[in-house]
């Protein structure tokens, strides 16, 4: 059943607080006076595509926050959110949700909009008043989605959040009321009936189109939780996952080791690691990965501090690993001599027009060759498929080793052969590698 716009719904419910705002994401604390105090992360599994092997798909959150940081009076204006990001690796690289809010009895609705917005893990980001659909959703709550009644798209490594205003009506007690663990949020098949869930916020988002293994990612906030730090409820507030040192983001490395160091917005704090879907021990200070293959890695981090607050988010770094020289398919007039100087130790070498060299492309969205270049070195084309993409000559003012030579970006994944092909002859073309970026 469609809703009227706000009024229908005691005055407003959900065009969202705080006009003007820009907060983060992820459990740090807001632009605005006070902290947010985040309740309990809850994520569903996914099959990451690459490994095959059970990951975290989509992880939510939810949270309150009061001007002065303090629990509401009753009669002040204070506020809520929910947000939920993407973090494992689908095939179909996105997911579909639709946000449900259940608020528990005693609250109203000040008529201002919601305020939402879909950014980056782990980057500051904005939210604003952009248009919604509000409507009775299937658990008896307010479903939030785009106009025309679509869902928001989530991509890996986006996250969703959006807040709104409410005042409180009554004295709420919070963690002295049962928290909602009824079987069908335990089995993730839907939230707990609003009757059922005491002085909890509860938002069900509905995920979709990711191969998860639960229909609803259902965490909840308790109001009230006493301000983080001063006992009686305890800290409710999550910890921020730092990843500093390291390959950048979207880095071309040629290393098969990285190094980087995790660390913790609160002292104490323990972490949890995963390196392309996997488990790893992991430890607040340096981490080193090593014995890396080609393809593009990711490293993500969770902290969860001494009261068992956890990143909702966390923080990841990816980056991208070359196909070696002696991984390339090459056709008649290439050698493979043996090169400390050049990545793997190998470089292919050729002077010959014609000669070619491949390597088959999943998911690519960029390319990057690696080359050596020197004052008479060749000219080498490159190609996707049957499809040129760039002419390039390796010819420099002096003799150089490991050149990461961008050639392209996709505006959709590539899935094919790259070729590159020597279209000079009798000059030195000296191929150390392809990069082959997924992210």
């Amino acid at each position: 059943m469609r809703l009227p716009r706000i009024a229908a719904l005691s005055a407003a419910l959900l065009t969202a607080g705080l006009l003007g705002v820009t907060p983060t994401l992820a459990g740090s604390a807001s632009a605005a006076t006070g902290e947010w105090q985040d309740g309990v992360t809850t994520s569903d599994t996914i099959i990451n595509c690459w490994t095959n092997q059970p990951t975290v798909g989509v992880s939510a959150n939810t949270g309150w926050r009061s001007p002065t940081g303090e629990v509401p009076k009753v009669g002040e204006k204070f506020f809520l959110r929910g947000y939920i990001g993407l973090v494992g690796l689908p095939c179909s690289e996105r997911v579909l949700t639709v946000p449900e809010i259940l608020p528990p009895a005693g609250l109203s609705y000040p008529e201002e909009p919601v305020l939402w917005g879909i950014n980056t893990l782990g980057e500051p980001g904005t939210l604003s008043d952009g248009a919604l659909d509000i409507s009775h959703g299937a658990n008896g709550g307010i479903a939030l989605a785009l106009p025309g009644d679509e869902p928001f798209v989530l991509a890996r490594g986006e996250v969703l959040e959006f807040q709104f205003p409410v005042i409180a009506t009554r004295e709420f007690k919070g963690t002295a009321t049962p928290a909602p663990t009824c079987q069908s949020r335990v089995n993730g098949t839907a939230p707990c009936p609003v009757a059922q869930s005491g002085d909890h916020l509860q938002v069900a988002f509905t995920v979709g189109g990711h191969g998860g293994n639960k229909q609803y990612v259902t965490p909840y906030v308790p109001l009230f939780a006493a301000k983080a730090g001063t006992g009686g409820g305890g800290d409710t507030t999550a910890p921020r996952t730092t990843i500093t040192g390291g390959p950048a983001n979207g880095a071309v490395v040629t290393s098969t080791s990285a190094a980087f160091t995790l660390g913790s917005s609160e002292t104490g704090s323990t972490l949890a690691c995963t390196l392309d879907g996997r488990a790893r021990t992991c430890a607040p200070g340096q981490h080193r990965v090593t014995g890396l293959g080609a393809g593009t890695h990711v490293l993500q981090a969770r902290a969860t501090d001494r009261a068992g607050n956890t990143d909702a988010t966390g923080a990841a770094r990816h980056w991208t690993v070359p196909v070696p020289a002696r991984s390339l398919r090459r056709s008649a007039g290439w050698t493979l001599p043996a090169s400390r100087a050049s990545y793997d130790g190998r470089v292919l070498a050729t002077s010959r027009r014609g000669a070619s060299a491949t390597v088959a492309a999943r998911n690519a969205r960029r390319v990057v060759l690696v080359a050596n270049g020197g004052a008479t070195h060749g000219t080498v084309r490159v190609y996707a498929g049957r499809t040129l993409l760039k002419t390039v000559s390796l010819r420099t003012a002096r003799t150089t080793t490991k050149r990461l030579i961008p050639i392209t970006t996709f505006g959709t994944a590539f899935t094919g052969t790259i070729k590159v092909v020597v279209v000079t002859n009798g000059r030195p073309v000296r191929l150390e590698g392809i990069a082959l970026p997924t992210r």
